[in-house]
């Protein structure tokens, strides 16, 4: 029998234990996150995809190592869009579940729809080897097989998993896409997309196939019937709504093509593919003043849409508004401050009003907040490229190379560095990985077809080079290299009529009108002149045109028009170092080397990582007497770049000059020549260096070499004369002394030489 008051207590004590345990629970580690993932579940299967992400990550908080909740997280960023970092969710699923056969199918089809079809293809390798008869693993296969090319073995692979589970919609959509590539094959295909659709209902993928399919055969009312019929199933599908653009635009109802994609980007005014879509038909068409009025209209009807926005902003670079462009990003900032793509954007509109550090500044800050984003590294990397940051760059895009291995835009980038430095190993690499993930792609057969050029592998180049204009007829690049080889083997005619028709492709074409120009004027000067005055005229917007002409005007000692036409370069794209240069240059030739050392340090301080700029800061010091000031610049430069060619070469020579280590000078030479192979400069450089190494069968074997390239080089000559002196060759040796006074009278080295001939009597 309880006494009075002990029930209370007992009551109390009770309470007590309901409540621990309760709170147990709560902060038991495996019920919170539970908790979380099927808070997330649900608010996945309502479509609150947002909420769903944040639950998942909650869920991740407590436990790092949750599997369950990483491959929900995927599945939800991958409804969402976000590809990526629902790979990267995957890849962590299948790392700590291998048996986890749907996520492992799900991302090898991510592998291969990013360029990767070898890992594409081991993860079907790996369920089957688990599971022979996994139909899902087959259909991979087929998918890898389709984009190798082999449609027998796709056909039979797709059979086969067909033969396993014949009620599979997606396998009957997925055969009557490969049948439809035969002629013979149109009215299976067909029969394929109809079982699809009765199997599925719900699938909008085969209505429409099959009006990609009936659009073929000239039954327009017919594809339209079924990408409506798509859209209608799936109202949030850009592919269905795109489709059916497609096929009002081939039949030349161009307005029901425009109200379609506009009618996207209401139903969806926070995606941005639907809003590229839309910009992109209009550019596309050259309709940008139409568009600028749609978008001002879409902006003030959906005020919270940064997608709108972003694609306006882009819309109105294409066409040069920077003006307007910053006007819109300004408003993007205000809903959408945070998101990569207003980085992006951001940084665009810094470096066209050249603030390029800035620009740098905030991509780097938006990659450090989203390091999985491969268009922030691709990004990075052209603007650290741009500021002459070439390590930077080189990074940026070899990651972004790794998060998205089927990013030509990566792959770009590091072609352009390799280019830039000669690297033929690397530019053949960057070919052959671009060529492998995309074979039709025509520029990465002329980056490989340089680099076997390079190597003097002309009839490896001049093929690659015809492939790639085949694949592209009006790849002026591919024209271009084509036209330099020709050169190289003495056929001027046809060599210069392909650097002209790329011209006619591009009239920005700067290589092809550089190597025209140059061979033209060691012929024919005037008519050099006159070929940049007209191609002025053709391209009158065009910087590196503009540049061209100045580099003309100051090879002449033209210096007052060089300046002046240096400095409309400059107007017409203040990130044209190039132009910059060539006016530093032009001033100095007018006897302002303080205008132009100012001009260039102004440059630096904007770019203090460009190591190319670094060395020309040296070379306008050099060139004013100022050789200590020089050497500094260059040593700042190799601390940038340890390969930097120019900064190199010149360092070592004022070494030996100055009576410094010439193992030092030997080392910094050797890496110049081994940069620039085939240049008379580092040639002349490496054989001086040489010379007062005390080598001199080198010193001169390296010299000759030089003198063939360059024979009316007055310190080639003198460093020569020199040599044979040294080498008891007084004959050649006086000659050349002789001949190096002639060529530079009053100058340093014309008293050097006169000295040296004096003491040999």
């Amino acid at each position: 029998m309880i006494r009075k008051g002990e029930y209370g207590r007992r009551l109390a004590s009770s309470l007590s234990l309901v409540l621990a345990f309760a709170a147990g629970c709560n902060y038991d580690p495996n019920v919170r996150k539970q908790k979380y993932l099927e808070s997330g579940m649900r608010f996945e299967n309502s479509g609150k995809l947002n909420e769903a992400a944040n639950q998942f990550l909650n869920a991740l908080k407590v436990d790092r190592n949750f599997t369950d909740a990483h491959y929900e997280l995927a599945k939800t960023y991958l409804k969402m869009g976000e590809t990526r970092a629902g790979q990267s969710e995957l890849v962590i699923v299948v790392d700590e579940n291998p048996n986890n056969f749907e996520a492992r199918i799900q991302l090898g089809r991510l592998e291969l729809g990013t360029g990767s079809p070898e890992q594409a293809e081991d993860q079907a390798r790996v369920v089957l080897a688990v599971e022979p008869n996994n139909p899902d693993a087959f259909a991979l296969l087929s998918d890898v097989s389709a984009s190798q090319g082999k449609r027998a073995e796709a056909l039979e692979q797709i059979e086969h998993a067909l033969s396993i589970d014949p009620n599979r919609s997606a396998f009957h959509t997925q055969l009557g896409m490969l049948e439809s590539g035969d002629a013979q094959g149109t009215a299976v295909a067909e029969q394929e997309m109809h079982t699809a659709m009765q199997l599925d209902p719900k699938d909008p993928n085969a209505p429409m196939m099959l009006a990609a399919m009936l659009e073929k055969k000239g039954d327009l009312k017919g594809a339209e019937e079924q990408d409506l019929s798509a859209i209608k199933i799936a109202p949030k599908n850009l592919n269905a709504r795109a489709s059916l653009a497609g096929v009002y635009r081939r039949a030349g109802d161009r307005i029901a093509a425009e109200q379609t994609l506009r009618k996207a980007v209401e139903d969806l005014p926070d995606n941005d593919d639907a809003a590229n879509l839309l910009s992109a038909y209009y550019v596309q068409d050259g309709l940008i003043d139409h568009a600028e009025i749609v978008f001002e209209e879409l902006s003030a009807s959906y005020a919270k849409s940064a997608a709108i926005r972003l694609a306006y902003a882009r819309m109105l670079i294409s066409k040069n508004d920077y003006s307007r462009a910053s006007q819109i990003a300004d408003q993007v900032r205000k809903i959408a401050a945070d998101d990569p793509d207003y980085a992006i954007l951001n940084a665009t509109i810094l470096v066209h009003a050249g603030k390029g550090s800035e620009a740098f500044e905030v991509l780097q800050a938006a990659a450090k907040k989203f390091p999985e984003n491969a268009p922030l590294q691709v990004a990075l990397g052209k603007v650290a490229r741009l500021g002459g940051d070439v390590r930077t760059a080189e990074a940026s895009f070899r990651r972004a190379a790794v998060l998205q291995p089927g990013s030509v835009e990566a792959q770009e980038g590091l072609a352009e560095i390799a280019n830039g430095r000669g690297d033929s190993a690397l530019l053949t690499q960057v070919a052959e990985t671009t060529i492998a993930l995309h074979p039709s792609y025509s520029d990465a057969y002329v980056w490989r077809g340089t680099a076997e050029a390079n190597q003097n592998l002309y009839e490896k180049a001049e093929a690659d080079f015809q492939t790639s204009i085949k694949l592209n007829p009006n790849n002026a690049s591919a024209l271009t290299e084509l036209g330099q080889l020709r050169l190289r083997e003495q056929h001027a005619s046809e060599g210069t009529a392909l650097l002209e028709e790329a011209l006619t492709k591009d009239a920005n074409a700067k290589t092809a009108l550089q190597q025209l120009v140059a061979y033209v004027y060691t012929k024919q000067p005037a008519m050099a002149m006159a070929r940049l005055q007209e191609q002025v005229k053709k391209a009158p917007e065009s910087s590196d045109v503009r540049v061209q002409l100045a580099t003309m005007q100051l090879s002449r000692k033209d210096f007052s028009d060089a300046s002046a036409s240096a400095q409309k370069g400059m107007e017409l794209d203040p990130t044209n170092r190039e132009a910059l240069q060539v006016y530093a240059q032009a001033e100095f030739g007018l006897g302002h080397p303080d205008v132009a050392i100012h001009v260039w340090d102004g440059w630096i301080s904007g770019h203090p990582k460009d190591a190319e700029a670094t060395s020309m800061a040296g070379l306008l010091e050099e060139a004013s007497g100022d050789q200590k000031k020089a050497m500094t610049w260059y040593r700042r430069s190799l601390e940038l770049d340890p390969e930097q060619g120019l900064a190199a070469n010149n360092l070592a020579y004022l070494m030996v000059q100055n009576g410094q280590s010439v193992d030092a000078a030997l080392a910094l030479a050797q890496t110049a020549r081994r940069r620039e192979p085939n240049s008379a400069n580092t040639a002349d450089t490496l054989g001086w260096v040489y010379f007062h190494k005390g080598t001199y069968p080198l010193a001169r074997d390296l010299l000759e070499s030089a003198l063939k390239q360059s024979p009316e080089n007055a310190s080639i000559n003198y460093h020569l004369g020199m040599t044979y002196l040294k080498l008891g060759n007084k004959a050649d040796a006086a000659m050349h002394l002789k001949k190096a006074v002639s060529l530079a009278p009053k100058t340093q080295i014309a008293k050097d030489a006169g000295a040296a001939l004096a003491q040999m009597g």
